[in-house]
């Protein structure tokens, strides 16, 4: 997959404002036993969760949930920046964990780890065939000193004894770290809950059970920058796999194949088009598309004169609303290949039963048939419409 089909991918979901205005901000980050293969051209199975706990294989009960529970009300925390900047506090982890924790099973034995400088255990899981959310709890060996309310961390996966690497849209094979993140719980000084998301490359997917191990191998603050060190300028490090040790942590997980509805449905208008693959608690796997003439517009820079006089060039982007009129968010996860062909984008979950997509130009405020307007507390921004559709999912 080339760049221009990379942007054309994820050009199409919209990020919203908040999103983009968090990024322009940021300034720490740093940028088997039994496993089934799936073959490219087999259409993905319907998907589910349940996980299965390590002692004895029984599905632990589902009343109290752990880490996922305690990241319900995640996206509505704040925090104020080392620049000043007050914002989220984890700016990427868009998942809605409301919705995800009645469908993710807390482990009735835990798996513990910890070293000098960190405790951690592997609490929860989600898995659905494909995508899996892992919830950790964890402290500092030593007590959180520096007050630290948001950390970062990178870890290696196993599965069933066989280590697994992000897929990456360009096929390029960027080692096997997976990232996560852990955040204060309210109202705690040492306490913090945590996540990590994975879509699984297609070879290793599961729909029975399997042994997932972790390795964490660096945690780090998300919120002050070492400027002293050298070699990690950009984030203040806590633990390292290198000096510290490796945190292992392992479960059996389990897949369940009844709670993702398959939707596969597609609809279309003026040579747009935006295709539902299928609903999970946890994402809405889609793709969309927009006439040949807009990449030559795009690729060469042909332009659309407009009722100003000014001339602009037309992007097309992709808004979704559901049947309330709400925009349902993009998820900032990687384009994920598809059995047809196709590089699916992720968004949040939703039981709407009917979606209206909404074709917006990206680089005009307004035209004759109107604008879209996204209005919070990062402000608004206005676009203009190409076309809009509706797509049924009440079948």
């Amino acid at each position: 997959m080339n760049m221009n089909d990379y942007k054309k991918v994820t050009d199409r979901i919209y990020p919203s404002d908040r999103c983009r205005d968090e990024v322009m901000n940021m300034r720490s980050e740093h940028n088997r036993k039994r496993i089934k293969h799936r073959p490219m051209g087999k259409v993905i199975a319907t998907i589910s969760v349940a996980v299965v706990a390590a002692c004895g294989g029984t599905v632990a009960a589902a009343s109290k949930l752990g880490a996922f529970d305690k990241l319900s009300d995640k996206r509505d925390r704040t925090i104020s920046y080392e620049n000043g900047y007050v914002g989220p506090i984890d700016k990427f982890d868009r998942n809605e964990y409301d919705k995800i924790a009645p469908h993710a099973v807390k482990f009735e034995e835990v798996s513990h780890a910890e070293n000098d400088k960190f405790s951690v255990d592997l609490d929860s899981a989600y898995y659905d065939g494909m995508e899996m959310i892992l919830g950790f709890t964890g402290e500092m060996t030593n007590g959180n000193v520096e007050g630290f309310s948001s950390l970062v961390f990178t870890a290696n996966i196993e599965i069933n004894g066989e280590q697994i690497s992000p897929k990456c849209y360009d096929g390029l094979d960027r080692g096997p770290d997976w990232g996560g993140s852990f955040v204060i719980d309210e109202g705690e000084s040492n306490s913090f809950t945590g996540s990590m998301t994975c879509i699984l490359p297609y070879e290793v997917r599961f729909d029975d059970t399997a042994e997932v191990s972790v390795k964490i191998n660096r945690i780090a603050s998300n919120e002050i920058i070492n400027h002293d060190d050298p070699e990690h300028p950009y984030n203040y490090e806590i633990t390292n796999g290198h000096d510290d040790g490796q945190l292992q942590l392992s479960e059996n997980v389990t897949a369940d194949t009844s709670l993702v509805r398959q939707i596969n449905k597609t609809a279309e208008k003026d040579g747009f088009y935006f295709t539902i693959y299928s609903i999970s608690p946890a994402m809405m796997l889609c793709h969309s598309g927009y006439p040949e003439s807009y990449d030559i517009a795009l690729n060469e820079e042909i332009m659309n004169g407009t009722e100003d006089g000014k001339i602009h060039s037309v992007h097309p982007l992709i808004f979704v609303f559901d049947d309330d009129g709400n925009y349902i968010e993009g998820l900032p996860i990687n384009p994920i290949d598809m059995p047809d062909g196709e590089w699916a984008s992720a968004c949040v979950s939703t039981d709407s039963k009917t979606l209206t997509i909404k074709v917006g130009d990206k680089n005009c405020q307004s035209n004759e048939n109107g604008s879209i307007e996204f209005d919070d507390q990062y402000g608004h921004r206005s676009f203009g419409y190409i076309t809009e559709f509706t797509l049924d999912l009440s079948e």
